[in-house]
């Protein structure tokens, strides 16, 4: 009697175990992990006043910088010595650059400082940054003084 409702108990928590782990697990079509949340933003949607030619020459660009920054990823991965990882951050470094310069040589002056801002926001249009401040606590320790609180944790 004993074991039957151990096994029970059992069977059910296994069935509690992959029921959270198939709700948690990734559902993404193309595979590469639950932490895609925020779609990488093409730069074309926050830069106002873009020609058709200049649309254009963008996408293909990001494209042509896509295909290579993941063929630097994948092998960066598949590589096992640091000063190798290192050598293609390098590279990937560069393509970076080289792909900013080239977008940049199709903007104009304005558009140039709407895509650098767009840059800095890390490709998130609006982003507003959260920071954590300091509030008036209760104190613990000593009771010498003020402590670290809650307060005005998220300015705006």
């Amino acid at each position: 009697m004993k074991t039957s409702r151990l096994n029970r108990v059992a069977g059910l928590c296994l069935a509690f175990i992959l029921t959270v782990g198939v709700a948690v697990s990734s559902n993404n079509p193309d595979g590469k992990g639950r932490n895609n949340a925020v779609v990488q933003q093409t730069c074309i949607n926050s830069i106002s006043g873009l020609s058709e030619y200049q649309k254009g020459r963008i996408v293909a660009m990001e494209t042509q910088n896509q295909t290579a920054m993941n063929e630097l990823r994948e092998k960066q991965h598949s590589v096992d010595g640091k000063s190798q990882k290192e050598e293609i951050k390098k590279q990937m470094d560069k393509q970076i650059e080289t792909h900013r310069n080239a977008v940049t040589s199709v903007l104009s002056a304005d558009q140039q400082k709407q895509f650098l801002q767009f840059q800095v926001n890390g490709g998130i249009p609006n982003n507003q940054n959260q920071k954590q401040g300091m509030g008036k606590g209760a104190g613990h320790g000593n009771g010498s003084g003020k402590g670290r609180g809650n307060g005005n944790k998220y300015q705006m």
